[in-house]
């Protein structure tokens, strides 16, 4: 079995924890108080997404070979809008792990010392070799790109 290492860097860290036997990832637990701001649209017309990052207080050391997923949690998704920005945890990175929320809501939203925020996932990465060619070869999608295959 993996071990992953985790140091608190903050006294009101905790330590994720896997729900469920079957949960695939480890929630991750707010370590301070911060309001995430709500989405608005400014007088020019842009949408301005509310964002705020969230301190886990945890550092990690993430096996070699594999790299940690910061990912939402559905219940925050469907019932407040809120979506996990960027999330990745490189093996070799060793500072806190942060957690960007984005509040696509009309209201702030008050994440509290101790709230589930996310939830980690630790995903295998294969080797691999880049190499360039001159001319790639063909598929049956081919260069088709977004909704190529479908907007269903």
């Amino acid at each position: 079995m993996l071990e992953l290492k985790i140091k608190r860097l903050k006294q009101t860290a905790q330590l994720p924890i896997r729900m469920t036997p079957g949960s695939a990832g480890l929630d991750l637990y707010a370590a301070e108080e911060v309001t995430i701001p709500a989405t608005q649209v400014t007088k020019d017309g842009l949408v301005e997404i509310g964002r705020a990052v969230i301190s886990t207080g945890l550092a990690m050391e993430i096996p070699l070979g594999m790299v940690g997923r910061i990912a939402s949690r559905s219940g925050l998704s469907v019932k407040h809008n809120l979506e996990v920005g960027a999330g990745w945890v490189d093996s070799d990175y060793r500072g806190e792990v942060l957690v960007e929320m984005k509040n696509f809501s009309d209201r702030p939203f008050l994440v509290k010392r101790g709230d589930r925020v996310a939830q980690l996932v630790l995903l295998k990465l294969g080797e691999y070799l880049v190499t360039e060619i001159e001319t790639i070869n063909n598929s049956v999608r081919g260069a088709g790109g977004f909704g190529s295959t479908g907007v269903d």
